[in-house]
């Protein structure tokens, strides 16, 4: 469950039950001053149980530890609130946390979200099921913790250690990684994952998800990263050959994406999500587990945000639905990226959107 990776820097295991992500890592890194613990699991009873059993092992002050979480997603600071101490301080990317402070009902967020997947044509009795049943709610913190934000070029001190923040939107909009030069680790959280594809979602605040996810992946490939650690499981490959590999299937992805639109006028988002291929267990798109649709539809939807961008399909609405319809001026079967604006992603928005961090 605790393992050492470099002088002062530890990975906790997680057990993340009835997940198909399985388990989370939680790093620590340690100094004679204070301590950084970096991203905790869900809000469950396993989750904590792992959690305090690897602080035990560490021998880890809790009372001399401040705790990071890469970005909001709730197995990622589902715990924060069980085991920061008074007086320590607790970070996240800013504009994560603007999303999290945006407005006094922050179920608005949701409600916006589910009004998008009903226009694009996700059946309504299954949608709120799924929005009920959603373990970014289900698992979320049980109150709310004052976090401090974190900016892009942001340096944090633990003892000697030198961590750079690094402002990784797509995944969500404030993702974080953290580089240290000296060692050349890079802690990567949902950004870069390596025998599981980090689920890339549109994001209300942040226009175009999937261009800032594929920016932001260029952006760290230039850094000398002889350690890449992940938020879940464990790497197979270089850090530089994992994001290739995932550039080449988001690249892949919007060639098919675009193909389906192309050869069904007219379609909603749901359709083309079920027209997508995924590496899942089930023999059809009715069969897909509920929550596993959740996520392939909102992934689908980013794919044709971008292609929208690109001026490669346009959209319309139709009897309150969504419809799209390939533009016959672009003729190849790739996105016109060339078209698009990856230049100055927003930071923060005070636009509502879904809280995953914490339950409403």
């Amino acid at each position: 469950m605790l393992r050492k990776i470099c002088d002062n820097l530890y990975t906790i295991k997680i057990r993340l039950v009835g997940s198909p992500l399985r388990d989370l890592n939680c790093y620590v890194l340690r100094s004679a001053e204070r301590n950084l613990l970096i991203d905790t699991g869900f809000n469950q009873p396993e989750c904590l149980a792992d959690l305090r059993q690897g602080i035990a092992e560490l021998g880890l002050d809790m009372r001399e530890t401040d705790i990071l979480a890469t970005h909001l997603h709730s197995d990622h600071c589902g715990l924060i609130d069980k085991i920061v101490m008074p007086g320590r301080k607790v970070y996240i990317g800013e504009a994560d946390k603007a999303l999290l402070d945006a407005g006094t009902d922050v179920s608005s967020g949701w409600r916006a979200g589910r009004e998008r997947f009903r226009r694009e044509g996700f059946p309504v009795e299954a949608l709120e099921e799924a929005a009920r049943t959603n373990s970014a709610r289900a698992l979320a913190a049980d109150k709310d913790v004052a976090m401090i934000p974190l900016t892009d070029g942001q340096i944090l001190r633990i003892g000697d250690i030198r961590l750079q923040c690094i402002h990784t939107p797509g995944h969500t909009p404030g993702h974080m990684c953290l580089y240290n030069e000296q060692a050349k680790f890079m802690i990567l959280g949902d950004h870069v994952l390596f025998d599981i594809t980090p689920n890339i979602t549109a994001w209300p605040p942040l226009p175009n998800t999937l261009a800032h996810y594929m920016r932001s992946l260029r952006m760290i490939r230039s850094y000398d990263v002889d350690i890449p650690l992940p938020a879940h499981r464990e790497c197979s490959c270089s850090m530089t050959e994992r994001i290739d590999q995932l550039l080449a299937h988001h690249e892949t992805r919007l060639a098919d994406t675009l193909a389906i639109v192309r050869a069904n006028p007219g379609i909603n988002g749901y359709d083309v999500a079920g027209r997508m291929r995924w590496s899942i267990r089930a023999k059809d798109w009715g069969r897909f587990p509920l929550a596993q649709k959740w996520f392939a539809v909102g992934e689908a939807l980013a794919h044709l945000d971008y292609l929208r961008a690109a001026g490669d399909i346009r959209q319309e609405i139709r009897d309150g639905l969504t419809a799209y319809t390939a533009n016959t001026a672009n003729t190849t079967n790739t996105a016109n990226t060339a078209k698009l604006d990856f230049s100055n992603p927003p930071r923060q928005s005070n636009a509502p959107a879904a809280a995953l961090a914490r339950k409403t």
